[in-house]
Parts: C-alpha cells; sequence; structure tokens
C-alpha cells in the first residue's frame, strides 16, 4: 500500500494495464453491469469493483481502492 496520506489518483488506460490490459468494455460492463439482447439475460456489475471519480468527462480511480480489489480477487 502507498504509505502516503494523499491517495494517488489513476486514470482508465492505466487501470485497464494494471488489470492485465483489460478492455474499455470490460470495466463499463464491471462498472454497469451487461445486458445480452440475443438472450434477454442482463449480467449484473462486479460488486466489489471500486468506482471511478470523474474529472472532467474523465474516470480516475483510487491507487488504494484498485490494490484493495486486486488483493481481494487474489485471496
Amino acid at each position: 500500500m502507498n504509505p502516503n496520506p494523499i491517495d494517488t489518483l489513476i486514470p482508465a488506460p492505466a487501470v485497464r494495464a494494471i488489470l492485465g490490459g483489460v478492455s474499455d468494455m470490460a470495466l463499463h460492463r464491471w462498472l454497469k453491469g451487461d445486458y445480452d439482447k440475443r438472450t434477454g439475460k442482463r449480467t449484473p456489475p462486479v460488486a466489489d469493483f471500486p468506482k471511478p471519480r470523474v474529472i472532467n468527462r474523465r474516470r480516475y480511480w483510487s491507487r488504494a481502492d484498485i490494490e484493495r480489489f486486486i488483493a481481494g480477487r487474489a485471496a
């Protein structure tokens, strides 16, 4: 974890790289869920995926939140 009391915000491209190169659409689905028109089934969002902060219409995540998400998935 970052010992600095001021949390670092990281942009969506950096989050995608940290998470193994996932697509922007994958981030969207993790946040909002998905709907398959063909089958009519809805997939819920990933419950423990952190919400971003939006600044000037760009998404930024807390580095600490992303690290907690990764640690929670590894456990």
